[in-house]
């Protein structure tokens, strides 16, 4: 999934992310009510993201994941 495709349809960048951290972040966002997705890290094509920032992920990328997150509609708005 592209990145603009993701953001269009309101998912929301929260971050990248490697494990442990990453599964715990995810099952936190799925306890509060978020729909999450779990994308591959592309190095130097993440808008928003300082160049400087991403040397140290650029050695590893497989290793993280850039997580979005949705708010999921109440399940009563489904009934009405």
């Amino acid at each position: 999934m592209d990145t603009s495709e993701t953001q269009i349809k309101g998912w929301e960048r929260r971050g990248i992310y490697d494990d442990p951290k990453l599964t715990q972040i995810v099952k936190m966002y799925e306890e509060i009510g978020f729909s999450v997705k779990v994308e591959p890290f592309k190095p130097g094509k993440e808008p928003g993201i300082e160049t400087g920032c991403t040397e140290c992920i650029k050695e590893n990328p497989d290793k993280y994941k850039v997580l979005y997150t949705k708010k999921n509609e109440p399940e009563w708005k489904d009934r009405y």
